[in-house]
């Protein structure tokens, strides 16, 4: 049993913890019979917030993720917030529902024990539930009730009231055959749904890596390009998927390949060269950056002479434009 004790001199709900209070009533009774048990449990309900606070079932918060209620950090979705929830609390003690309008609560006192502590009480113990006419969607999710008790104090002048205790059960709330066949009408319908927007998925999936493999294709040469470098020149391809390069890096001869569908846009830089009145003409390319998970400029190439650079951009420029144009379906 999950444990909501409140006592009248506190006003929020506290978790298996119990409270003598002073009492507030200051004229004790001569007997406590069913009709002042009934009207303290009763005036306590109201004062308190069992009517706001719904105790889930066990496996209702998985349950609630699945039918779109909330999601796995315990946020509303527009669906439960439709239905009158306000919010959902996970606790040490059991996940709560929050609502916005109040349940209404039904009891019933089962029987009534006397104990002496040194100090004599009165212990009044009740069945307590929610009604029936809680919204159908909450009762796929929250307990039926629960059970508690109220105790009373014999003091100088009497039976006085002490406090109260409410215990929530692990029992589901009670539905009809009709909601329960509704509700499995529509996990059905949830899971069929789902099916199909992972077949959708797939098939995206799979339309984008054929579109990028037809997109690495080369079929057209659009010229070869020499760019003057200290190290020795070196010579770029041009192609409508890309652009295949060679050059001589620290004596050795290296090759690789950019492909457009890597490049998001391309750019001119200058910087200066060695000499102070040499200067160094440069094109950057916007390229994905793994570790930081989004796109960055970096320098590709570099030449001493300003013309080779130029035709060279004008020719990488064009044929990036005309793949982005072609392939603008999957271009970044």
């Amino acid at each position: 049993m999950k444990l909501l004790k409140i006592a009248n001199c506190i006003s929020s709900v506290f978790i298996t913890f119990y409270v003598f209070c002073i009492p507030l009533t200051f004229a004790g009774l001569k007997d406590i019979d069913h009709e002042i048990a009934e009207a303290e449990i009763q005036k306590n309900i109201i004062k308190n917030d069992l009517r706001f606070t719904l105790h889930l079932q066990k496996g209702a918060f998985e349950k609630g993720v699945q039918q779109e209620m909330w999601n796995q950090e315990g946020n509303l979705k527009s669906r439960a917030a439709s239905s009158g929830l306000k919010s959902l609390k996970r606790t040490s003690t059991g996940d709560y529902i929050i609502s916005s309008q109040n349940s209404n609560i039904r009891f019933k006192i089962t029987d009534f024990k006397d104990i002496n502590l040194g100090m004599k009480f009165k212990r009044a113990n009740f069945n307590w539930w929610y009604d029936s006419e809680v919204p159908p969607l909450w009762k796929r999710f929250i307990v039926a009730g629960g059970r508690g008790y109220v105790v009373f104090a014999l003091h100088d002048d009497g039976w006085q009231y002490d406090g109260i205790e409410f215990e929530y059960s692990e029992e589901p709330f009670p539905r009809s055959e009709k909601e329960i066949a509704e509700e499995q009408n529509e996990i059905r319908q949830i899971e069929t749904l789902k099916h199909k927007e992972e077949e959708k998925e797939r098939t995206l999936v799979q339309v984008h890596q054929k579109r990028l493999t037809e997109s690495k294709k080369a079929t057209k040469d659009l010229g070869t390009f020499i760019l003057s470098r200290r190290e020795g020149p070196e010579t770029c391809k041009v192609s409508d998927a890309g652009v295949s390069c060679k050059k001589i890096e620290n004596g050795i001869e290296e090759s690789y390949t950019i492909m457009f569908a890597d490049i998001r846009s391309i750019r001119k830089a200058y910087y200066p060269g060695p000499v102070s009145s040499d200067q160094y003409s440069a094109i950057e390319i916007e390229t994905p950056d793994k570790q930081m998970a989004s796109w960055k400029y970096y320098t590709q190439w570099l030449s001493q002479n300003k013309d080779d650079i130029n035709r060279f951009f004008d020719a990488l420029t064009g044929a990036h434009k005309e793949w982005r144009k072609k392939f603008s379906d999957i271009a970044e």
